[in-house]
């Protein structure tokens, strides 16, 4: 694995993280809960709702675009 392509992948996984953040914040501002586990699952329900990811049994597949969105 290339440096470039080890940058792509951080790059990718922070991007991704920053996502769910971001639905968790909106679960937050909605509930006014802010702790805990449920802002996490309602941060992936929203983003499995969007069609962004995909929650497989225990896995979660990313429907993500390859290049990491840099167009």
């Amino acid at each position: 694995m290339t440096l470039r392509d080890r940058l792509q992948e951080l790059r990718t996984r922070w991007r991704r993280r920053r996502l769910l953040s971001a639905y968790s914040r909106v679960f937050t501002a909605k509930t006014g809960k802010r702790v805990g586990f449920t802002p996490l699952m309602a941060a992936y329900e929203q983003a499995e709702r969007d069609g962004v990811l995909e929650l497989d049994g225990e896995d979660v597949v990313w429907h993500w675009p390859d290049d990491g969105g840099s167009a």
